[in-house]
Parts: C-alpha cells; sequence; structure tokens
C-alpha cells in the first residue's frame, strides 16, 4: 500500500476532530482566504522578529501564529538565513567514540512535552505505549518536559481543541499516570518544570506541583519554592557518572513571577535579540563546582509550527553552549519535531575542546494537538559514557512515532504512538481510517524534508523481528556513522 505523494500548494496544517472544532477551524481559516483576496500577504518565511511571547506579541504577530496554525504551514526558514541547507547539509558530524571497553556508562532517554488535553486519560489512552513503551522507559535516565502544573486540590484545566486564547492548565493524576506509562514502566526519573505554563496555577501551583513529583519520587528542575532551591537543581549519579540538570523557558504567557520570588521559574528573554544567560552561566559553573561530569539543559524556547528553528534562536542556542559548556540541550515549545545539530565549542570551564548536541524540539509527547506536524514525536536514547576521563554522549538512538488516533463520531476513542519507520514499510494498520492515512502521508513529508536530511536519519532505530512476530532489538541504527 503505497501513499500518495504530498502537494504543499493547498496544504491545511490541522485536523479538526469535534463538529464545533471544525466549524471554528473553518471559520478561521475563512476569515484568512478573505483577508488574501483583500491583498493579505503570506508568510513564506517566518515572521521576522516573531518571539511569540503573548506578554509583547503585535497584533501583526498574532496575526501570523493564526496564520501558520490555522491556515498555511511555513515551509521555509528565516528569508536569507539560508538555515533549510545549512541543517540539510551537516552530515554526521557527531564525534562518535568507542567506548565498548568503558565499564562506566548509563542511558538517558528524553522525550518531548507532556500536556494535558481533553483526549489524554487512562481509557482512551489504554494502548498508547505499546509500540514506544520499551523503547522510551528502558533507561538508566528517564527525563521529558512536564508542560502543565499538577495542583491536585484544584480540577483539571485542559488544553481545548480549538486554541484562541490564553489557556491556563492543570493537569490530574490520571493524565500523570498515562504520561508515566500507566504503571507498566519505570515511569520519569528528571521532569522539567519551567516553561511558559509553569505559573499558569499560580505560585501555588508551582508548589502544589514540586510537592507532587517529591511525593512520586520524580527529581525536578526549573521551578522552586525558594531561593535556596532554585540552584538545588537536581545531580544525578550513576554507575559512577555525575550528570546536571538545569532548566529555563523564554516566557510565563501572559503572566509574570510576583515581585521579589523570580526563583519561582527560570524565566529568561531566550527568544530574543542578546538574552540575558547569567543565570544559565552561574548554574552551569555552579553545576561543575558541585562535581557534575556532564551537563544537560531543558531550554523551552524557539517558536512553534516552523520546521526549522529561527536564527535568533540558532544564534542564541550556540551562545548558550558557548558559554556555558553544556553537554546536551533538550530544546521546547516549537509543538513539532525539529532538526538537531552538533556544536564544537571550547568549554569555558575547563578550556578543553568539546562537542554541544543540541536537540532543537522533540515536539509534543504525550499531547493531542489538532496541529498535523505535532504528531510525530522525536524519542531519543543517549549513551553516556566515560572516555579518556571525559564523560561523553558515545551513541545515540532516535525514534519518530505517529501518534494515531482513532476517531469515531467527533470523539478520540484511543491514542497509539505508532513506529514511524514500521508505518511507512507497511500503513496497512491505517487501511481502514482514510483520514489518519491522509495525515501521516502529510507527517510523511514533513519528516522527510525537514527531518530526515542532515544528521537524525544517521540515529534511527528500526525494529528487528524474529520472524515469529516478535521483537529482538529496537536499537541498531539504519545508518552506521
Amino acid at each position: 500500500m503505497a501513499l500518495k505523494p504530498f502537494s504543499p500548494t493547498y496544504y491545511n496544517p490541522v485536523r479538526p476532530i469535534t463538529r464545533k472544532g471544525k466549524f471554528l477551524v473553518g471559520l478561521v481559516r475563512l476569515l484568512f482566504k478573505i483577508r488574501k483576496t483583500l491583498g493579505g500577504k503570506d508568510w513564506l518565511h517566518p515572521m521576522k522578529g516573531h518571539h511569540e511571547d503573548p506578554r509583547k506579541m503585535t497584533f501583526a504577530q498574532q496575526l501570523y501564529f493564526g496564520y501558520k496554525y490555522y491556515f498555511r504551514a511555513i515551509l521555509k526558514g528565516d528569508e536569507g538565513a539560508g538555515l533549510g541547507p545549512y541543517f540539510q547539509s551537516q552530515g554526521a558530524k557527531f564525534q562518535h567514540k568507542d567506548t565498548s571497553h568503558s565499564t562506566q556508562k548509563i542511558t538517558l532517554s528524553a522525550g518531548g512535552d507532556l500536556m494535558p488535553y481533553f483526549c489524554i486519560t487512562s481509557e482512551q489512552c489504554q494502548d498508547l505505549w505499546e509500540e514506544s513503551g520499551d523503547f522510551f522507559f528502558d533507561a538508566d535516565l528517564v527525563v521529558g518536559n512536564l508542560e502543565t502544573p499538577l495542583n491536585p486540590k484544584k480540577p483539571a484545566s485542559l488544553v481545548p481543541e480549538v486554541m484562541l486564547s490564553n489557556m491556563y492548565f492543570n493537569a490530574n493524576q490520571d493524565m500523570f499516570n498515562v504520561f508515566s506509562g500507566l504503571g507498566k514502566y519505570k515511569g520519569f526519573d528528571v521532569l522539567s518544570t519551567a516553561n511558559n505554563h509553569s505559573l499558569d496555577q499560580g505560585e501555588d501551583g508551582v508548589v502544589q506541583t514540586i510537592e507532587f513529583l517529591d511525593q512520586k519520587g520524580i527529581q525536578h528542575v526549573g521551578t522552586a519554592r525558594s531561593e535556596n532551591e532554585r540552584d538545588a537543581f537536581p545531580i544525578v549519579e550513576k554507575n559512577g557518572i555525575k550528570i546536571a540538570f538545569l532548566s529555563y523557558t523564554f516566557s510565563l504567557n501572559a503572566l509574570v513571577c510576583p515581585e521579589g520570588k523570580a526563583y519561582l521559574a527560570n524565566h529568561l528573554n531566550l527568544n530574543e535579540v542578546n538574552p540575558d544567560l547569567s543565570l544559565i552561566v552561574h548554574q552551569a559553573q555552579l553545576a561543575r563546582q558541585k562535581g557534575a561530569e556532564f551537563l544537560v539543559a531543558f531550554l523551552h524556547m524557539g517558536c512553534a509550527y516552523q520546521p526549522y528553528p529561527s536564527k535568533v534562536i540558532v544564534d542564541n542556542m550556540h551562545q548558550i553552549c558557548a558559554q556555558t559548556g553544556i553537554d546536551l540541550v533538550l530544546g521546547g515549545h516549537p509543538h513539532n519535531a525539529q532538526p538537531i545539530e552538533f556544536l564544537d565549542i571550547k568549554d569555558p570551564f575547563s578550556g578543553r575542546s568539546k562537542q554541544s548536541t543540541i536537540i532543537y524540539s522533540q515536539g509534543d509527547f504525550v499531547a493531542y494537538d489538532i496541529h498535523k506536524w505535532c504528531k510525530l514525536p522525536l524519542l531519543l536514547k543517549f549513551d553516556i559514557a566515560r572516555y579518556n576521563g571525559e564523560v561523553v554522549i558515545s551513541a545515540i538512538r532516535a525514534k519518530l512515532f505517529y501518534n494515531h488516533a482513532t476517531i469515531q463520531s467527533g470523539k478520540v476513542t484511543s491514542l497509539k504512538l505508532r513506529d514511524y519507520l514500521a508505518l511507512k514499510e507497511d500503513v496497512s494498520a491505517l487501511k481502514n481510517d482514510a483520514a489518519a492515512l491522509r495525515e501521516f502521508e502529510d507527517l510523511s513529508y514533513f519528516a522527510e524534508e525537514f527531518l530526515l536530511k542532515g544528521n537524525l536519519e544517521h540515529f534511527l532505530v528500526k525494529e528487528e523481528c524474529d520472524g515469529k512476530g516478535n521483537e529482538q532489538d529496537a536499537n541498531q541504527p539504519i545508518h552506521e556513522l
């Protein structure tokens, strides 16, 4: 069963679910069509200067955001910046190291955004992890971005199907069980809590979320209850390797930390030119002083629904790595996966030459946005080992998954993360779901055009079976470096 070719000219980037959702999306799209007939411009490239912070967005920026979400997908990088050719021509610049004889190694699995969508329930997600759970949770350390407060004292506040205003989230215990693998897997070891929804439930929401995670025995970073706690970020030691976790966000939506309580969330203007990076530098240096040999930074920054990060984001990422010596950046906020980059730097503290691995965005993870690109999460597994006295990434394995929703009578009845490569080889699992098949065709174009040209394709892994339908090995790269 072959996939149909993609036609970007009339690309509709969203797939609403309910009758109400289809009406609202249709209305918004009609307004953009009227605007176009009246001479309104099309955006072929990301809008210059767009920073996506609601507190500072102009009407034109809000219009652009609605355009790329509801009307036409942005299929190019910043005009004149050459980002498309840059990311697509990187090749496998990863500095592969043979650590087969090392006795000190660990694995780290990283996922993207965990969000309180209306269909993230244990009933609708009972099959969610069938094809992804073993790969993701089978690691020494499992990390992700908890993009919602979790205040058990308040009811859930969900992401609406159609997002037309500021949204203030709150998850519940059932959702968190879904996020964590429904009790079938080990769950998360470390979660980032610094993102644009950190303050959605106010100061009490920050405190309640931290207490909830403490009760679960899950370490957290990015929000804090005090100035001292802000600098008490996790440093996890496994098999003789010490890894520090840091976390920062570019926005708190339309909110700000109360005066004198900036420690509630690590909020920096990361989406703007020449951001103040003093907090990241301070904490990176502090982590090294505390004995951390490897730094992981969750950086919630970038612009949503774009195939490439903006030039400002690329420049800021390079600046952050150069000033802090961060070993691994786990980016979030764009909601769709974006390319990865390997940046050669000189560590500002040790002076040694090294490589920073930059993951600009893994996209939504456990979520269900109506924007199609958000339904292709990127999951990553890193082998981290001691090599010639230094702690480095020695291998990377990646998987893309299609977040397949079964929809009946305008309701999502089930979600399942389906292995992208397996589905590409055989789409028969979608043969009775015409809408999902069309959506997967669009996602295949997105993956092949924007993600799998440059670096990521070298790290994709596929399932191997023993001929009886049983998985044998999901950890062999398709391409050798």
